[in-house]
């Protein structure tokens, strides 16, 4: 990375913890059938990632569950293709601040939505991902275990230098139903 990129990083990391430290959310734990709104943030890395993350969204949307995704892509090239779905937005670097935070309209709006949960789909640190874990209003968030996420996440999932994306879905998955489950009894 360049110096002029570094500098770029901290200050972000800087008025990320800043802003974050002032957000009121309504915390609560909720399993996958509690909850009724739930928003997925993930890296658009390449077509196959986006296929995962559209299957689990469907996954959630056939038992009932309101979604909506926001994903982070580098390039416009690799969206062309999905763009005509209701449930997924995408953050380009043009929709970001000189310091990463995200200044979209779709990522404002999603920052700002009411979600039981918020499921951080991304298995590395990116910035304005952090930004929007963050700054979310959810009442439960979940994701990946790591060091930058370790203030703003409820519940993290860890996972092996081999494990993707496919292994942190299902493991957040698990524990989603199991976590909080109520007797029937």
């Amino acid at each position: 990375m360049s110096i002029i990129t570094n500098i770029r990083e901290w200050a972000g990391r800087i008025i990320l913890k800043r802003e974050s430290a002032r957000i009121i959310r309504n915390r609560r734990i909720f399993n996958l059938d509690e909850a009724s709104r739930i928003g997925i943030i993930y890296y658009l890395s390449d077509e196959p990632a986006y296929r995962k993350i559209s299957a689990y969204v469907k996954t959630l949307q056939d038992a009932g569950k309101t979604v909506k995704a926001l994903g982070y892509v580098e390039s416009k090239r690799l969206t062309g293709q999905f763009l005509p779905k209701l449930s997924y937005d995408f953050l380009y670097p043009s929709g970001l601040s000189w310091n990463y935070k995200p200044v979209s309209t779709a990522a404002k709006d999603f920052m700002e939505s009411d979600y039981d949960i918020l499921l951080d789909l991304s298995t590395e640190d990116f910035l304005p991902l952090l930004f929007i874990t963050g700054m979310s209003k959810a009442r439960f968030k979940a994701g990946m275990q790591s060091c930058s996420r370790s203030g703003f996440l409820d519940l993290m999932i860890s996972l092996g230098d081999k494990d993707g994306l496919d292994e942190l879905i299902k493991q957040i998955d698990h524990y989603l139903s199991i976590i909080n489950k109520k007797n029937e009894s």
